[in-house]
């Protein structure tokens, strides 16, 4: 029986040896899957025949629970929670692994010689961090925890842990009655792993996912040396091995630092920085704003995108978690196949960590269909851009960011990057201006040959497909003034303090829509001392509150009553609705979903059929606002685009104070 039993484990061997090298090639990827698999049935039917199974009881239960648990996972997990089911399997297999582990130490803690107490030490300790960091990371993968967790003397705190660890580890091996220690060492080891990945920013989190892996792999190595079994300790280095060498190609491609990653941060100082959102006014319009005067964001149609698509000859598509979350990938396929049917070159660009983790857009195109040969590495794709005519980025921010070669304090920089804007054009899909997974705004949509194509990318990329399908397709002029348009003038256009002065100067009537922007500024002591002078040059000034401008009913109601504003200047929307369309200047501070005139007409808008501020409706309309960032509801304010529209970019307590300077000394 014994022989038969090392046979098995030799066949499983071997299989997952074969398993891992038909792995390196997507033609022979399905067939690796399935001997692996084959490979792991061989080994658990040779475990089961094991003589040291008395009874099968609690084996038959957990095969039981784990079939009915795993077969719903496999079926209905969508791809784009993938990442977080898979750090979830990290996490689990440790366990079981530190279980393994607990099991042995309880039961022959007496009898353990120095080599075995070393190994069960390591699988402990590398199954607990690696439980508690995987279900960090899962939760960092869903957003349930967001940004990364840094504090001042964090690289002292970590590496005490670790020699904690690491120094009960050494005693126990001379002394492995000491359980007390050993039950310390898993608490230091659960606290490590949180301590592991907290500190990793959201943009590194594919490389957590790959390192994770290995540690679940060494775990199960080491559990084999403590269990004198053959073919776990092999599994488990074939899984630590090939997770160590993937984690270490994504750092080299990201340009991190192994090191950072690896060990939870380790080298890292908190600052202030890169991640926190700019804080001076000049900062934040260059980077969320106008740059030159050129339009803030360049919008195109599904009409104008598959004309564009038709007079191309060479097109890289950008995939990105976008894609995933949209489930865009058989539209995107269909897209690619329409334009080889008209002798359009096409090719997907691959990043090593585009999506949630490794290999995440290569399984997507992969079920999609779309022919292996055409899904491009960024090393051999790179080059191609400059002579590509369309450059169609589906969902994917941070890895497309020109700020990764420029701005030192980006979290991404140094980040090599897929040269997007090197393209002819770019026209990205994408629901919202919202930043990706590493909090920063995208350069890329700033650019001057960026377009951006709003929308689910699912129903965007159809509609193109269709107009591609139409022989009869003209372009339909968009919603905004043609000859703006056509003179290639800012589609939002820009005010200066000394120009917003002169309009409130001119003016009869002015109303103050206040919102959080003006709560988060606190600049409502500067509104009212605007008011005043404004009353004292016989203007007439009013305020317009919408019942959920802020963050709680009555928010704007008492903070301009701190500031002293009369509450007879307080005029509720339906009351102030009807007086816009004689308002020489509507000044709006901070308030965005509630004047966004989307929701009068936008069907698929989240805040269509909200009762809105007239604001667009007034005769010169002020914005005072730090960049052209969504608001609450994440959509983009269509206000912000029309005709009568003028941007104050700044900080709101800043802006104001300016204008009331410059009134006064007027």
């Amino acid at each position: 029986m014994n022989h038969f039993i090392e046979f098995a484990y030799l066949l499983a061997s071997i299989a997952f040896i074969l398993s891992l090298k038909l792995l390196n090639s997507p033609e022979t990827a399905r067939r690796g899957v399935l001997l692996a698999e084959i490979g792991m049935l061989i080994a658990v039917l040779g475990t089961l025949i094991h003589h040291d199974i008395i009874s099968y009881e609690w084996v038959v239960a957990g095969l039981v629970i784990g079939t009915i648990i795993g077969i719903p996972l496999g079926l209905w997990v969508p791809m784009t929670a993938m990442p977080e089911r898979i750090a979830l399997s990290h996490a689990f297999g440790a366990l079981a692994a530190a279980l393994v582990g607990v099991s042995e130490y309880y039961r022959h803690a007496g009898e353990l010689d120095t080599i075995t107490m070393v190994a069960l030490g390591a699988e402990v300790m590398l199954g607990c961090l690696t439980f508690t960091g995987s279900l960090i990371a899962s939760a960092k993968l869903h957003d349930t925890i967001k940004g990364p967790w840094m504090y001042k003397g964090q690289n002292f705190v970590n590496l005490s842990l670790l020699a904690g660890i690491v120094g009960i580890i050494i005693y126990l091996t001379f002394v492995p009655q000491a359980s007390i220690l050993f039950y310390i060492m898993m608490i230091f080891a659960f606290a490590f792993g949180v301590m592991l990945v907290m500190p990793i920013g959201a943009a590194d989190m594919p490389v957590v996912i790959s390192i994770l892996n290995a540690y679940a792999g060494l775990a199960a190595s080491a559990t084999g040396f403590v269990l004198s079994n053959k073919v776990l300790i092999i599994a488990g280095a074939l899984d630590g091995a090939s997770g160590l060498i993937l984690s270490l190609i994504m750092c080299k491609a990201m340009n991190r630092s192994a090191a950072n990653v690896f060990f939870g941060g380790f080298g890292q100082q908190p600052a202030e920085s890169a991640t926190a959102p700019l804080k001076t006014p000049a900062a934040a319009m260059a980077k969320t704003a106008v740059v030159d005067d050129k339009p803030a964001v360049k919008k195109i149609t599904h009409e104008e995108a598959a004309l564009l698509f038709r007079n191309a000859k060479k097109v890289i598509v950008v995939p990105g978690y976008g894609m995933a979350a949209a489930q865009a990938q058989h539209v995107v396929g269909e897209f690619a196949e329409i334009l080889k049917g008209k002798n359009i070159s096409i090719k997907y660009a691959i990043h090593p960590v585009a999506g949630r983790m490794p290999g995440h857009m290569n399984v997507l195109l992969a079920e999609a269909g779309i022919p292996y040969t055409d899904l491009i590495e960024m090393d051999e794709i790179n080059p191609e851009f400059q002579e590509t005519d369309i450059a169609l980025v589906v969902g994917a921010n941070d890895i497309t960011n020109p700020a990764a070669r420029h701005d030192q304090k980006s979290p991404i920089y140094g980040m090599p990057i897929l040269n997007v804007d090197k393209a002819k054009t770019i026209i990205v899909c994408k629901r919202s201006m919202k930043p990706g997974f590493a909090g920063i705004d995208n350069d890329l949509y700033l650019h001057k040959s960026c377009r951006m194509l709003f929308g689910d990318a699912k129903d965007s990329i159809a509609k193109v497909v269709s107009g591609l399908k139409d022989p009869n397709l003209k372009a339909v002029p968009t919603a905004q003034p043609a000859e703006e348009t056509a003179s290639g003038q800012p589609l939002v256009k820009k005010v200066s303090v000394e120009e917003a002065v002169n309009i409130f100067k001119n003016a009869k009537r002015v109303i103050v829509v206040p919102g959080y922007g003006m709560a988060a500024a606190q600049a409502q002591h500067v509104v009212g001392e605007f008011a005043e002078m404004l009353k004292e040059k016989n203007i007439s000034i009013k305020y317009a509150i919408h019942p959920v401008a802020g963050r709680m009913p009555g928010h704007m109601n008492v903070l301009l009553a701190e500031a002293g504003v009369p509450y007879t200047d307080l005029i509720e929307m339906e009351e102030i609705n009807h007086e816009f369309p004689e308002t020489d200047v509507a000044m709006v501070i901070g308030a965005n979903d509630i004047t966004n005139p989307a929701a009068r007409h936008d069907k698929k808008s989240p805040i269509y059929g909200m009762p809105i501020l007239d604001v667009d409706k007034a005769k010169t309309v002020i914005v005072c606002k730090r960049s052209m960032k969504p608001g609450f509801a994440g959509i983009d304010n269509e206000l912000y685009l029309y005709e009568n529209t003028r941007m104050l970019f700044g900080d709101a307590k800043d802006s104001i104070s300016k204008v009331v300077e410059r009134i006064k000394a007027s």
